[in-house]
């Protein structure tokens, strides 16, 4: 899901397709993704599978997170980086920690204005990582370039001005629900019960 916000943004894909759904013909074919600076924030189980899909694409990735990962970080061609540097750096931001003490907020309007103008925040892990009302004034003034949000504080989100803002993607909690994590999930639960009573 991170992967195709980040071509959706890059490709164009998105803001061209409603601008035609509104007679707009806008023939701006956006930017490769390949080369382009990601900044991963969590490198946990889901971090690590953005780094194994954006591989063909070539990209120089940041990466931080609270665990040392050296080798892996080794391995990976990955650049260990604070998250000030992840901010300044990165073309684009995907986040993918808990929401926790240590997160909450973790995207302000300070961390927004040393983001480059050009640049794009991706939300696929938890609400209130991402203060949306810093988001929401971000996007309309153009502080950053765009954003894709799947999780939110209030779930359904009722801002109805923040959701029909043009350069944010806005999808309802789905990054679980692709039909075979639902499986594997309950395949889990089911698992984890059988060796619990048989054991």
């Amino acid at each position: 899901m991170a992967l195709g916000f980040m071509l959706m943004f890059s490709r164009n894909l998105f803001m061209t397709s409603n601008e035609l759904k509104r007679g707009t013909w806008n023939k701006s074919g956006g930017f490769q993704l390949s080369g382009k600076t990601i900044g991963i924030i969590g490198v946990g189980h889901i971090g690590k599978e953005v780094v194994r899909l954006l591989k063909p694409f070539g990209c120089k990735i940041l990466v931080n997170d609270i665990i040392n990962q050296d080798k892996y970080y080794e391995k990976n061609d990955l650049i260990e980086s604070s998250k000030k540097d992840i901010y300044i750096k990165s073309d684009i931001i995907t986040l993918h920690t808990p929401h926790n003490d240590t997160t909450d907020g973790l995207i302000d309007m300070k961390v927004l204005k040393t983001m480059k103008n050009s640049a794009y925040i991706l939300n696929t892990a938890r609400g209130g990582i991402v203060n949306e009302k810093d988001l929401k004034s971000a996007l309309q003034n153009n502080i950053i370039a765009g954003a894709a949000i799947d999780a939110y504080v209030e779930e359904p989100p009722t801002d109805k001005e923040f959701l029909n803002l043009p350069n944010l993607i806005c999808t309802p909690h789905i990054g679980g629900n692709a039909k075979e994590a639902v499986e594997a999930m309950g395949m889990s639960a089911i698992n984890h019960l059988k060796e619990y009573f048989l054991n």
